[in-house]
């Protein structure tokens, strides 16, 4: 497996973002997706605000930095999530996410108090002092009630909750990660064949407009990967919605950087080029059979701003949609 393989470039973070908020809510548990180097790569779901209060005290930041980077390399040497005590005292977990023996981060969650705490013997990561030593008398009670109002949870709740978090969480990324190869593999595996075959009349691609180029490939789509396909459809299914990257990588369950890759090498576009191109096909069609005001025009097809879509117009076809359609009325009177 590639070295440089990271998890932003195998899941769709937006789609496991809104997963970690769903268990985060679900839980009570603050929850947050680090890579291998322990920076974020998801928000911070239910993040209490005792610990955003100690986050933005330098002094605990950078313990609560050494916990975390501790819990996560713990978590890797067990191979498997890893339940600690913060410096604060609150329990916090670790599960970490290991594809082919490759570490690639780790789910970090808790910031919770521990019911029934006789007993229970966990790791205290850094040295807990529950004290805030010489701050402000105004933050030390706000810390002290915030504190208080922490989640009590049962050291069984915890434990399920980070053995849950840990199979969600790498069987979500094994599967993208299966998917991606796959994908590369079949693209591979259909240059290879193409070299093989014939050498067939060569199109001169730079010649023909994109719009050209992208019926061309359409009319081929049964050659092109699952997601691709799924992408390409609901864009002609939905040429009326403000269709951004963010939502069409969300449809095809891939993350937004490999969608993109992914789009250019099937489409030989990119995906921005091929729906402004199917957007202005239809723009030129209103246009010419319909009396709608241009304005109407680029509302109706997704562009929330007439400007744009003059200018996206204009770079496509070399004239604005007015003198488009006056041409085209112009021509068929004559």
């Amino acid at each position: 497996m590639n070295s440089t393989l990271s998890l932003e470039k195998i899941i769709n973070i937006e789609s496991f973002q809104k997963i970690q908020d769903d268990i985060a809510q679900a839980t009570g548990m603050a929850i947050i997706m680090v890579n291998y180097e322990g920076k974020p790569i998801t928000s911070h779901s239910n993040c209490t605000k005792f610990c955003s209060m100690i986050r933005k005290i330098e002094k605990y930041s950078v313990l609560c930095e050494k916990c975390d980077s501790r819990g996560g390399l713990e978590s890797v040497r067990v191979k498997n999530s890893y339940i600690y005590v913060c410096h604060k005292g609150l329990v916090d977990f670790a599960a970490p996410i290991i594809v082919r023996d490759q570490y690639l981060g780790a789910v970090m969650a808790g910031q919770v108090l521990l019911k029934d705490v006789e007993n229970i013997e966990l790791e205290e990561i850094v040295r807990v002092n529950k004290d805030f030593g010489n701050l402000d008398e105004c933050l030390k009670k706000e810390l002290e009630k915030e504190y208080n109002n922490l989640p009590v949870v049962s050291i069984e709740k915890i434990k399920s909750i980070a053995q849950m978090m840990f199979h969600i969480s790498n069987y979500i990324v094994e599967e993208a990660l299966l998917k991606m190869l796959l994908n590369e593999d079949n693209y591979k595996l259909r240059e290879e064949n193409k070299k093989k075959q014939p050498e067939e009349v060569n199109i001169e691609v730079e010649e023909k407009s994109i719009e050209d180029s992208v019926n061309l490939k359409t009319n081929e789509n049964d050659e092109f990967e699952l997601p691709i396909i799924q992408a390409i459809e609901y864009i002609d299914n939905n040429i009326d919605e403000n269709i951004t990257l963010d939502k069409i990588s969300f449809i095809c369950n891939l993350s937004q950087c490999y969608f993109s890759k992914l789009f250019k090498k099937e489409t030989g576009l990119t995906f921005i080029n091929y729906l402004n191109s199917r957007k202005i096909s239809k723009a030129k069609e209103l246009l010419v059979n319909t009396d709608e005001p241009i304005n109407n025009i680029a509302i109706n097809l997704g562009f929330e701003d007439c400007g744009y879509f003059i200018r996206v117009f204009k770079k496509a076809e070399k004239i604005t949609p007015k003198k488009y359609r006056d041409l085209h009325i112009k021509n068929s009177s004559i």
